[in-house]
């Protein structure tokens, strides 16, 4: 079987928007590019090995990547040879540089040149989010709303915050997608 035609798309959603991005990942690489998308929970290095490209999203959750550490800690031990990141959340796009500060938090210098690694916006759902979540979510924009003298960013952060929202888009998965065909 040749390498490219092996890949494993894992994920962990909580609300949902980073399986779609699974799946719009997916969709995008085949029937050209087989792959098999599967929840991060039933993830096993057994299960890994059989893949030699992984490509693991998750959430961000309060600025690190959700289950990043178990992630790194399968494929190292895994013998599949190369891994993609992808990480969801609130932040659009046009904010690079917070973009930016967040891969520097969660990877390493060396991770950041050799991992392949993308963000994808996506918005909030609190009809979905866990009940601590969104107590914690309810209380930030409580106290963004009261601050007095907001900055232009704090400004917008308290109206977006306010109220679920999407701003996801296929767009968004095009880098990764492009990264998985250079191997064809």
């Amino acid at each position: 079987m040749n390498h490219h035609a092996n890949i494993l798309i894992t994920y962990k959603s909580v609300t949902g928007f980073t399986k779609e991005y699974a799946e719009r990942i997916a969709g995008e690489l085949e029937p050209d590019i087989p792959c098999t998308l599967m929840d991060f929970q039933k993830v096993t290095v057994t299960e890994i090995s059989k893949y030699d490209t992984v490509v693991f999203g998750s959430r961000l959750v309060g600025g690190t990547v959700d289950s990043l550490k178990k992630a790194l800690d399968l494929f190292g031990q895994s013998s599949a040879s190369r891994l993609l990141l992808f990480a969801t959340g609130a932040t659009p796009m046009e904010a690079q540089e917070s973009i930016s500060e967040m891969w520097q938090n969660n990877l390493t210098k060396t991770q950041l040149q050799d991992l392949p690694h993308f963000y994808m916006p996506s918005g909030l759902r609190y009809e979905r989010m866990p009940w601590f979540e969104k107590m914690a979510m309810t209380i930030f924009s409580a106290l963004m709303k009261r601050k007095k003298s907001k900055t232009g960013y704090e400004e917008s952060l308290a109206q977006a915050i306010a109220n679920s929202y999407d701003i996801s888009s296929r767009d968004y998965v095009l880098p990764l997608v492009a990264c998985l065909g250079a191997d064809n």
